[in-house]
């Protein structure tokens, strides 16, 4: 089973041998198993009678982020859905396995969900460096994939058919983010982002659209996760935002030390505006930055002031349940389990491709992050992004509103 698994990581490095090594990796598989049937095949015969309970999986570093309630939405799903019958009749059972935020970690979730062929889907994993080697490993076994909060491109660019993602891509983030900038009259914006995949593509995606717009970036300039308010890169940042007349700063950062850089530019006299991206949407940027986050506008996929009719109704029956507010896990968790029913009724089957061929055609759901489309490649399209900005200590919706006439922008002093 190693060098199977070898084969899997080979074959999503290379996507243009990845139709071969995968038929031949799914051969080694059904014959080191010693099984009559490759797992794949066996899950999809087994959808296809629909008999017994609908076992979806769910990889998430459940004991690490136990502070994000995404765990609850899942639940109130599925409460939801098998007290209406479930999916297609048949129950929902959740099976939990934590990734522990780890590569090796998660190829090894995955390879056991892949080898139990009584599991017809999987949602996770949280990071994109875990889901991305992980997609090839469930796309081989047959099984249908939800990323709920994997942000990296990278995930769908293997042309996987039952690959999906339920939330942004880092470029729609930052591309969004810049007309954000854009409309608020920002004609000077510095950008300070971490130094990984996830910060230079919102970097680089935010940099492009606002060139596009006219907006200049004379700052650029980036950091290492481990840095705060103290190190030598953050006193040149500073310095180099005082001297740039920069009108506001994205930050394309992930707490907690983004946190951190936001407390240090308070507490060295800087008042700019701060805008950041998804990963800055959790409340320890709130409990590390303190009063420093005030005004701060952030990304997200979800916040409960919307005043859809779908929010409201999930917001007043999980606080009824939980006894406490949704985040955005919960939202995510809540709407990938309710879309993987929806997926099963469209194709009135459990088997994977089929659920997967719905999914693609699907137009217009009404989730309670956004209406649901996706493209050929498996990744969520046409849906503007949700802002919040922080308030006496908590985030607040930030509904689109277009920039008053006349605005112009603002440089700081």
């Amino acid at each position: 089973m190693n060098s199977n698994r070898a084969n899997v990581r080979a074959a999503a490095s290379h996507p243009v041998l990845s139709g071969r090594l995968l038929f031949i990796s799914l051969v080694v598989a059904a014959t080191s198993c010693g099984r009559g049937a490759a797992p794949d095949v066996e899950r999809a015969v087994r959808g296809g009678r629909g008999s017994g309970d609908v076992v979806v999986a769910v990889a998430w570093p459940w004991a690490a982020r136990s502070e994000v309630r995404f765990g609850e939405g899942l639940d109130m799903a599925v409460a939801e859905l098998n007290a209406d019958g479930g999916m297609l009749g048949h129950r929902i059972v959740l099976r939990r396995e934590d990734d522990h935020e780890s590569v090796d970690e998660g190829e090894l979730v995955a390879q056991r969900l892949a080898d139990d062929p009584d599991v017809v889907a999987v949602i996770g994993h949280l990071q994109s460096y875990v889901s991305v080697p992980a997609s090839a490993i469930y796309d081989m076994a047959g099984l249908l994939m939800i990323a709920p909060t994997a942000t990296d491109p990278e995930l769908t660019a293997h042309g996987y058919s039952r690959v999906f993602r339920a939330t942004f891509t880092d470029e729609e983030v930052g591309r969004q983010m810049a007309e954000y900038a854009h409309l608020q009259g920002y004609g000077r914006v510095g950008i300070y982002y971490i130094r990984s995949d996830y910060g230079r593509n919102l970097a680089n995606a935010f940099e492009e659209r606002a060139s596009d717009l006219g907006l200049v970036i004379p700052v650029r300039l980036s950091y290492e996760p481990g840095d705060s308010e103290g190190t030598e890169s953050f006193r040149t940042a500073l310095a180099a935002w005082r001297d740039a007349s920069l009108d506001a700063i994205f930050l394309a950062g992930e707490v907690p030390s983004a946190a951190r850089a936001i407390v240090g530019a308070r507490e060295a006299g800087l008042t700019l505006p701060i805008l950041g991206g998804d990963a800055m949407s959790s409340g320890e940027l709130i409990s590390v930055a303190g009063k420093a986050a005030e005004g701060v506008v952030v990304a997200t996929a979800f916040h409960a002031q919307e005043q859809r009719p779908e929010v409201r109704r999930f917001d007043a029956e999980f606080r009824r349940r939980y006894h406490e507010a949704p985040d955005a896990g919960s939202a995510l968790g809540y709407d990938v389990v309710r879309l993987l029913a929806e997926g099963a009724r469209r194709s009135g089957t459990l088997r994977p491709d089929s659920m997967a061929a719905a999914l693609h055609a699907l137009r217009g759901w009404r989730g309670v992050t956004g209406t649901f489309a996706f493209d050929s490649a498996g990744n969520l399209v046409g849906r503007p992004i949700a802002k919040m900005v922080v308030r006496g200590g908590e985030f607040a919706y930030l509904p689109d509103e277009p920039a008053p006439p006349g605005r112009t922008a603002h440089a700081s002093r």
